[in-house]
């Protein structure tokens, strides 16, 4: 009696451990199978893009060789006029948007300003003429930049740099200023001495 309890239990047990391994591999082989579907999917997926992309180069070189022959074009009207009509509102939109950048341009350019080389009046860049001196503003661009006036009140003898009152050496070349002339001497030289007659 004891011995057919035991191997009742055993057999019990035996059949719930195949019930729990059958189960496992039932799960892992769904679980593969349905990684297995997701790749075929992404791969499914990139082959249609593929050949949408083909065929849509295909189409486009299609109908440019065929889109003035009557014969090709018969029963597909509603196709050519609609692609037509697509290029035709393409190019509008672009030269809408040459414009656009054309006029962003022409603010920029009128925005900046630059120095009228003949008198040295300030210009608009979409100005055409100077205002100071009536030059064209192409020749006012390109012109040589007129000389600076002479600076009023005393120059440098050596060098012409303005002098300030007070000045005892010129700030451009450091030569010595003669208060008296309003003008720089060079003391390179040293004085000569007075001669022996002239002292006697």
């Amino acid at each position: 009696m004891g011995n057919r309890y035991v191997i009742n239990r055993k057999g019990e047990h035996m059949g719930f451990m195949d019930n729990v391994t059958s189960a496992v591999n039932r799960g892992t082989a769904a679980a593969g199978r349905s990684a297995d579907r997701i790749k075929i999917n992404a791969r499914v997926g990139e082959i249609v893009k593929r050949r949408q992309s083909l065929a849509a180069q295909l189409g486009a070189s299609l109908y440019e060789a065929t889109k003035d022959d009557v014969a090709l074009r018969a029963g597909r009207e509603a196709l050519y006029d609609g692609i037509a009509a697509c290029d035709a509102e393409r190019a509008e939109c672009e030269r809408q948007l040459a414009a656009l950048e054309a006029a962003a341009a022409a603010e920029a350019q009128a925005a900046a300003t630059f120095t009228c080389a003949v008198c040295g009046a300030r210009m608009g860049g979409g100005d055409l003429f100077c205002s100071g001196c009536g030059t064209p503003a192409e020749k006012a661009r390109t012109a040589v930049p007129v000389a600076a006036p002479a600076a009023a009140g005393p120059v440098c003898a050596q060098c012409g740099a303005p002098l300030g009152e007070g000045d005892l050496f010129c700030m451009g070349c450091g030569a010595r200023v003669q208060q008296d002339a309003g003008a720089a001497v060079d003391d390179t030289v040293a004085p000569t001495a007075p001669s022996e007659e002239g002292r006697a």
